[in-house]
């Protein structure tokens, strides 16, 4: 059964490892019931494992190790998918296929393919690598070819929303304000003079439990005419900028051409 493989960005090299001996198996990845073939390739996994974290702060390879089983040498593409279960299905969500790799009867070649940012969902996934997913290889059995990884990997890319900006009188000075950043709990706060978040920050918080924060912004002399704010979250995913001009009778003119 063929699966439908959508497009993804760019993928980087696919490393195969050297050649070893097949390792026992820990446990039966085949029904009991479906006898070995002979004078075929047969594919299996010997492990599965990738990053527990793929986020703009930390990637990894996807990683496995094929062994063929068989009597016969042969090649097949290894593909890796993103499931919510911890078994292989259909409408799991395809991150990657590697080029046909070639493995000799009786032995394993580790296989690695970084994935910068896969096209799928943030969420927390289980990682399946299967060979020959199309089914073009005759094997001498055809129900041990996908492995589940041990443990999770969690994908977060979502970008926090666009800061909301508002001038708000301050409860510890009469008379004096600070601008009010909401925006996610927990996200880190940058303030920058202009309207587009350039520059060194003149001002840095985090968000609250109640969803927004405080900033105390020096508004003495000649202020900027307006200000600046990105937040970024805990594994640097940065929002949009949002900017919003100085309060009123605070920005102060420049003093005419010629004037000392």
């Amino acid at each position: 059964m063929k699966l439908c493989r959508w497009a993804l960005g760019t993928l980087l090299a696919t490393l195969v490892g050297c050649s070893s001996e097949c390792p026992p198996l820990e446990e039966p990845s085949a029904p009991e019931t479906e006898e070995l073939i002979p004078g075929r390739p047969d594919f299996e996994f010997a492990s599965v494992t990738g990053p527990s974290e793929l986020s703009p702060r930390a990637s990894g390879p996807l990683r496995a190790l094929l062994c063929n089983r068989g009597d016969t040498d042969g090649s097949t593409e290894v593909s890796f998918y993103f499931s919510y279960s911890d078994t292989f299905e259909p409408f799991d969500k395809w991150v990657a296929t590697t080029e046909p790799i070639f493995v000799r009867a009786g032995s394993c070649q580790d296989v690695s393919k970084w994935v910068p940012r896969p096209e799928v969902p943030d969420a927390s996934y289980h990682l399946v690598a299967v060979a020959d997913v199309d089914m073009w290889v005759s094997e001498g059995r055809e129900g041990n070819n996908s492995r589940v990884g041990v443990g999770k990997s969690q994908v977060d890319f979502h970008a926090p929303p666009r800061p909301v900006l508002k001038w708000v009188s301050s409860e510890y000075s009469t008379g004096s304000l600070v601008l009010e950043v909401t925006s996610e709990v927990n996200d880190f706060v940058y303030v920058y003079s202009g309207e587009s978040c350039e520059g060194l920050p003149v001002a840095e918080s985090r968000v609250g439990s109640g969803s927004y924060c405080y900033m105390p912004i020096d508004l003495s002399g000649i202020p900027s005419s307006s200000y600046s704010v990105r937040v970024v979250d805990f594994v640097d995913n940065a929002s949009p900028c949002s900017s919003i001009l100085a309060p009123g009778g605070y920005v102060t003119a420049p003093p005419p051409a010629g004037d000392e």
